[in-house]
């Protein structure tokens, strides 16, 4: 099995009853009385995590049994002794090679039998026929299950896309490779490349040096624009860390910093394959993705950044009450957890920061302790206003925070402090099916974020209203007047296809 953060040299050590094996093992949690075990396809074993991280495993991920985590440490018959958070994965098993559909309709991975696991409708659209039939004929990686023999996908992506391996060729869209620095920020945005059906990898910043099995990589992320909701248009921005293998492959993870929704994500270190293929929650699904793959970082660096952005997701996962803010959301929490490392965007350089426009808003009263303000009431709107006033966006704004650090990344003396070997860029289209294509999110928060928020309140609306009159009339008990109401209502109701071409009219032409 290709482990998560795979451990190419296997170590031993003496733990009282047995021996136990360093390496990597998946299951499903549970609370057996004081101890929490770890199911495997083999067996149960007792989990023995370090006080530092005992928080992690709180009452929400003790409490998921759809979710399967991967532990790493010192393994036995009976325990587990890990000294770090799990990480979250779509199934307990991987395969990899070509995706082939037999004359009898069954589907293969060279001699194994596997079919496609659970998906659901979100805004109407799964992970459909459309979507499983585009991977037909390809290498792929799937995350899933042995069920009576039959390996059960729940997350695919394409292989050699997560890769530090310069040998595969793409297709690199025309003027990429004469500035990568200027296509990234002023290029990728405009739809021909944004919702390109054509991924591909290729470097941005190259030292010769070669990249060994065993490095350490650095992986920031941003998931553009949904294309089937505005409301999800600012996109999704996180940070992570992974092993080149000895294949040359990156097996790795990032800090799922998402709320509880209709998607089923459980806020945690979550692994690249699951991240971007499953099939209800991967990025792939409802949006085009933008990577980096920074090599050369320190390893205790990125440990650092990975345990500090865990306490985060156990915010989420667990206080009450919490929200998104401007100030308070995946990209900041991100931005905030590099910085403590020294690793930082085009935005926090020493000159950007001085002669920073923003400064000019430190006077504001109004700024101070905005950071948790939200967007309703006229009080928290105008304290929202000036936290965006005050801060770059590049701080709260998953693509403008993307692009800061594409700049710093591009550049020589940056990366030499660091450490840094080489910087990919990895463009991962969306996933083909019914649902309508994405593209690059927006980064000018009042120009285009204004509109897009605006136009979502208006829509969301418009669609309750529509939804409130379908119940009246669907209810005997209604009145005349409130069935008169209903009928107007409903006279000029919006279909979804018809809802569908505004909304993609609508950011087709607001974002670039």
């Amino acid at each position: 099995m290709r482990t998560i953060l795979a451990l190419v040299a296997s170590s031993f050590l003496f733990i009282p009853l047995a021996l136990a094996e360093q390496g990597s093992i998946r299951g499903i949690l549970k609370k057996v009385g004081d101890e929490i075990h770890l199911k495997s396809h083999d067996k149960s074993r007792v989990v023995d995590i370090s006080k530092d991280f005992a928080f992690t495993l709180d009452s929400k991920v003790l409490n998921s049994p759809n979710y399967v985590f991967e532990f790493i440490g010192d393994i036995t018959d009976s325990k587990i002794v890990t000294k770090q958070a799990p990480t979250i994965v779509a199934g307990d098993d991987e395969l990899v090679g070509m995706l082939e559909k037999k004359s009898d309709g069954s589907l293969y991975i060279g001699d194994q039998k596997v079919k496609f696991g659970r998906t659901k409708e979100i805004y109407k659209i799964s992970f459909d026929q459309k979507s499983k039939d585009s991977f037909l004929g390809k290498n792929i990686i799937a995350q899933g299950s042995y069920t009576d023999g039959v390996f059960e996908m729940n997350a695919i992506i394409l292989d050699d896309l997560i890769s530090a391996n310069t040998q595969v060729q793409f297709d690199i869209p025309q003027g990429f490779e004469s500035d990568p620095r200027e296509f990234i920020v002023e290029e990728m945005a405009k739809n021909i490349h944004s919702q390109s059906p054509v991924p591909f990898r290729a470097p941005i910043y190259n030292t010769e040096k070669e990249i060994y099995p065993g490095e350490t990589v650095l992986v920031i992320t941003l998931s553009g624009r949904q294309g089937d909701s505005p409301g999800a248009a600012g996109g999704h921005f996180t940070v992570g860390n992974g092993i080149v293998q000895d294949d040359l492959s990156i097996r790795g993870e990032v800090s799922n910093f998402y709320f509880e929704g209709p998607k089923e994500v459980l806020a945690g270190n979550t692994d690249l394959i699951s991240y971007f293929g499953h099939f209800i929650q991967g990025q792939q699904n409802y949006r085009p993705t933008y990577t980096l793959f920074i090599y050369g970082i320190s390893k205790d660096k990125l440990k650092y950044v990975r345990d500090y952005l865990e306490v985060e997701n156990h915010k989420v996962r667990t206080e009450k009450g919490l929200e998104i803010t401007p100030g308070y959301n995946c990209t900041t929490t991100s931005n905030d957890a590099l910085r403590e490392v020294g690793i930082k965007g085009d935005h926090r350089n020493f000159f950007r920061t001085i002669f920073d426009v923003q400064n000019l808003s430190l006077v504001n009263p109004l700024r101070y302790g905005s950071r948790h303000a939200g967007t309703e009431g006229t009080l928290n709107t105008l304290r929202t206003i000036s936290y965006a006033l005050s801060e770059d966006p590049e701080h709260y704004v998953p693509r403008a925070a993307f692009n800061s650090y594409v700049k710093n990344f591009t550049k020589k003396k940056r990366n030499k402090k660091l450490g840094v070997k080489r910087v990919d860029y990895l463009f991962m289209p969306q996933t083909p099916s019914a649902r309508q294509i994405g593209g690059m999110s927006y980064d000018q928060p009042i120009k285009e974020g204004k509109k897009v928020i605006d136009y979502d309140k208006k829509r969301e609306a418009r669609i309750a209203k529509e939804n409130k009159a379908k119940e009246i009339m669907a209810d005997d008990q209604s009145t005349q007047e409130q069935r008169e109401w209903a009928v107007e209502v409903l006279e000029n109701e919006v279909s979804f296809a018809e809802d569908m071409r505004r909304v993609k009219e609508f950011l087709n032409t607001t974002i670039d």
